[in-house]
């Protein structure tokens, strides 16, 4: 099936072509990493990931291989910048160039808002918002003078009264979206989209959000020409009136 997202002239070529298009996953998780990584795979990229398990690369890897997508990957804590971008950067070079980088790491710890301890706190933060950080700043340099260079953050929905006692977690994606306001106009000037992809419910199979679904709003949010936050939250089945545009 042919594209319909950006792609760069003589994309496909190889000796003298310019890099081909590339995306690299930090922290695919266990919902939809694989079909996030499924979805642009099919497009034509280069797939890579970066995680802090040698396991999950290996279950990332058996898993695409039956579609013929090989997946180049390295082991990095992303609360260790330096290490982060050193392998953010040889997954880069392996993979032939980044066009696309999704922040997907996280840590959730449960606690009360009143009872958490302030280190636990740290802790989500440090993987939550200063990983973003750290990761962001390592491919703008590998993002510079690329087409449709993004970089996309996973948030998640605002929520009052956290589920399950999740407060560090929901600070941390709150956290994260002042984060990417605070860094769109300076990598907008450099010619990079900042895009934040809010998944605001539950990513399983069975739902409320699909992990497939949950994919192709990721491909939805880079092909998409506008915009700067992108929201997929379950349709209510009670009415006939769309509930979530796309970009908001």
């Amino acid at each position: 099936m042919a594209s319909t997202g950006p792609r760069e002239p003589g994309a496909g070529r190889r000796r003298g072509a310019p890099p081909s298009r590339g995306l690299v996953v930090v922290g695919p998780g266990a919902s939809f990493g694989v079909e996030l990584l499924r979805r642009y795979g099919r497009e034509g990229f280069a797939l890579g990931v970066v995680s802090r398990s040698a396991d999950t690369l290996t279950r990332v890897r058996d898993a695409l291989a039956g579609d013929g997508l090989p997946v180049i990957g390295a082991v990095a804590d992303v609360t260790d910048s330096s290490a982060l971008a050193g392998a953010v950067e040889r997954v880069c070079a392996e993979i032939g160039g980044l066009t696309v980088l999704v922040y997907n790491a996280k840590l959730s710890i449960r606690g009360a808002a009143l009872t958490v301890a302030a280190e636990t706190l740290n802790q989500t933060l440090a993987v939550n918002v200063t990983g973003a950080l750290a990761a962001v700043q390592v491919a703008t340099g590998l993002l510079d003078d690329r087409l449709a260079a993004t970089i996309m953050l996973t948030a998640a929905g605002p929520r009052t009264e956290p589920v399950a006692g999740r407060f560090a977690l929901a600070v941390g994606k709150a956290g994260l979206t002042a984060l990417a306001e605070a860094l769109r106009p300076t990598l907008a000037a450099r010619g990079i989209r900042l895009r934040t992809v809010v998944l605001d419910g539950r990513v399983s199979p069975a739902g409320p959000l699909r992990p497939d679904e949950v994919a192709d709003h990721f491909w939805q949010a880079f092909v998409a020409p506008r915009g700067d936050v992108f929201r997929l939250a379950p349709v209510r089945r009670d009415t006939g009136v769309a509930q979530l545009p796309l970009e908001v």
